[in-house]
């Protein structure tokens, strides 16, 4: 059904449930009060087709304000700020990432198939790796991983070291996802450019360290923070590749009113990945530089990185999102 046709059919329904919205407090509401969870189901159905069928950023955000005015008065009654908080964490933000499945797709291919080709390309030849990075880089990977340095906390080390390093960490994560998604403002070329680069150079390293002798150590560092650093920078990657098509194929709207419409409808995305790369680093910083038995290691930090991936597919699908 096109987008005309669509809107023609159910506009009444929504002139109507955005005037009950106005009303609630004061006159009579333009339909029976019984009659609202279907009508909010209805409408939470709606929103799903037209983000599904890939209608205008106009109308999935108007519909998408309907819902969150209906969800906030019939759960909560006063919308406050942290009940919408609260909310969106429990799985709006899940819900939005889905919506959007087809751009977190696309950067997830962009980084991590350069950086499987990669492990393959230097398993086969080693001197594949002096393509990403020099010789001097890959010495300083190895030095870093290797048992008793304590350049990435192979041995204890004290709280000062630790905050340091997570401050470090969030820096670290924040600047690789603020250049996949603020590439998008150049049609995405930077956008590309960040996440194909960034999954060589991951690619090179596990290679290198498992060719090494240091697979243990690596695995066992970087399991534990990995789901929620790498799923951070897939969503930046994401958010980056949509602002790149909004400018590029902005349709009947002008390039400014496209990126801003695009934009807005991703801040929550961003707001939530930004949220993701600090877990990433709290993770990285206090965790992952424990020395405990490798299974150990293995088993809490493989269900960690599970947890992002259980949340993005089962949060937030009540409504049917």
């Amino acid at each position: 059904m096109k987008q005309a046709q669509f809107e023609a059919l159910h506009e009444t329904g929504w002139q109507a449930f955005a005037d009950w919205l106005k009303k609630r407090r004061g006159a009579q509401p333009p339909f029976p009060p019984e009659e609202l969870p279907a009508r909010y189901r209805n409408l939470c159905q709606q929103l799903a087709l037209t983000r599904e069928r890939d209608y205008s950023l106009a109308l999935v955000e108007r519909l998408h304000d309907l819902v969150q005015q209906g969800h906030d008065h019939l759960y909560s009654g006063d919308g406050d700020f942290w009940r919408r908080l609260r909310r969106y964490a429990g799985g709006g933000f899940a819900a939005d990432v889905r919506a959007h499945r087809v751009w977190v797709l696309a950067a997830a291919l962009l980084l991590f198939g350069p950086m499987l080709l990669m492990m393959l390309a230097v398993h086969l030849n080693p001197e594949f790796a002096y393509l990403v990075v020099s010789p001097e880089q890959v010495r300083g990977f190895v030095e870093m991983y290797r048992d008793g340095t304590t350049a990435l906390g192979r041995t204890a080390r004290d709280a000062g070291t630790d905050f340091s390093m997570f401050g470090f960490y969030i820096f670290n994560n924040v600047s690789i996802a603020f250049r996949c998604f603020a590439g998008g403002l150049l049609g995405g070329v930077l956008t590309v450019f960040s996440l194909v680069f960034n999954g060589l150079l991951f690619g090179v390293v596990e290679m290198r360290l498992v060719q090494a002798g240091l697979g243990e150590n690596f695995y066992s560092f970087v399991v534990g923070h990995s789901g929620f650093e790498l799923g951070g920078i897939v969503l930046a990657g994401a958010a980056g590749l949509r602002l790149g098509a909004a400018l590029l194929a902005p349709g009947r709207r002008s390039r400014s009113d496209a990126l801003r419409e695009t934009g807005r409808s991703l801040i929550g995305m961003v707001c939530g990945l930004a949220v993701m790369l600090v877990i990433a680093a709290l993770i990285e910083a206090f965790w992952s530089p424990l020395r405990l038995p490798f299974p150990v290691k293995l088993g809490v930090g493989g269900a960690l990185s599970l947890l992002p991936m259980l949340y993005f597919v089962f949060a937030g699908r009540r409504h049917g999102t």
